[in-house]
């Protein structure tokens, strides 16, 4: 799963690529425990053949897009899709909650 900058997170988003993003800082404890979750997920989606893409983003390289993408608490899992952020969730989930909820966005 890879780490994107913030000119990557931007033209996946410009890009109307559909993906979820994992957003995070190093500080954050609920973040370290949610980090193998979503790796999990990633690697679940990829081996059913998903076309749905994860990343992850360092909220503290770019202060100003994590405010431009409405994170106010963290962890926060967002997705996208043409464009826009279709759908949020915050705080911890279990790999069963992350992929029944992406299930049911797209």
């Amino acid at each position: 799963m890879k780490v994107l900058n913030s000119e990557e997170l931007r033209e996946k988003i410009s890009s109307g690529e559909t993906f979820m993003v994992d957003l995070y800082a190093d500080w954050c404890g609920p973040c370290r425990v949610l980090g193998p979750i979503v790796e999990r997920v990633s690697s679940r989606l990829e081996s059913e053949g998903s076309d749905l893409k994860v990343y992850k983003f360092n909220i503290e390289s770019d202060k100003e897009l994590a405010s431009e993408l409405g994170v106010r608490s963290i962890p926060t899992i967002q997705i996208f899709s043409e464009g826009k952020n279709v759908a949020t969730k915050i705080g911890l989930l279990q790999e069963n909650q992350i992929i029944e909820w992406y299930q049911s966005v797209l």
